[in-house]
């Protein structure tokens, strides 16, 4: 890990790497990237899914992104800090924040940010809903297919009732 991550980090301007970043076993990538000189900015952030994200900048400057493994986490991840960054860097606009109106009442226990799967439904002349799709675990990547985006809903509550407008990130 520490030759092919080191080797990936010379020969590019930014680094995404997905998983080994949780507190398992066999999660090496933040030791591998203390090894390799890049300063840690934050791991772990208060969210599901995606908590175990760990972020940091090389002495060089070079952006370092390490995602969390499961495909869910991964995407949400990338969609929700990885790709607005990159744009940010490239001198772009990232998408301008988009908002819906949560169609179903939904609880959550964990105090946690969640990143919520919704799929899209319009009514003529009235604003978008988001229709929870909440997956069984980060690694249930099929359930997304009946899927639009996400929604975000902000940690400090357990309920969220219907009629909520929140951000909203399409796939």
């Amino acid at each position: 890990l520490l030759q092919r991550i080191g080797d990936l980090h010379e020969q590019t301007d930014v680094l995404i790497l997905s998983g080994g970043v949780s507190m398992g076993k066999y999660d090496y990538v933040p030791g591998v990237l203390e090894k390799l000189g890049v300063q840690l900015v934050f791991h772990k952030v208060l969210q599901r899914p995606g908590l175990p994200m760990w972020f940091g900048v090389s002495q060089i400057g070079k952006p370092v992104f390490a995602l969390p493994g499961n495909p869910v986490s991964t995407l949400v991840c990338v969609i929700r800090y990885a790709l607005p960054a990159l744009l940010q860097a490239m001198g772009m606009r990232a998408r301008a924040n988009e908002f819906v109106v949560l169609g179903d009442a939904v609880e959550f226990e964990p105090d946690l940010t969640w990143f919520l799967p919704v799929k899209l439904a319009s009514d003529a002349g009235n604003p978008a809903r988001a229709l929870p799709r909440p997956t069984n675990t980060s690694g249930d990547f099929i359930s997304l297919s009946d899927s639009s985006g996400f929604v975000e809903l902000q940690r400090g509550q357990n309920r969220y009732e219907a009629g909520l407008n929140v951000p909203f990130y399409r796939w």
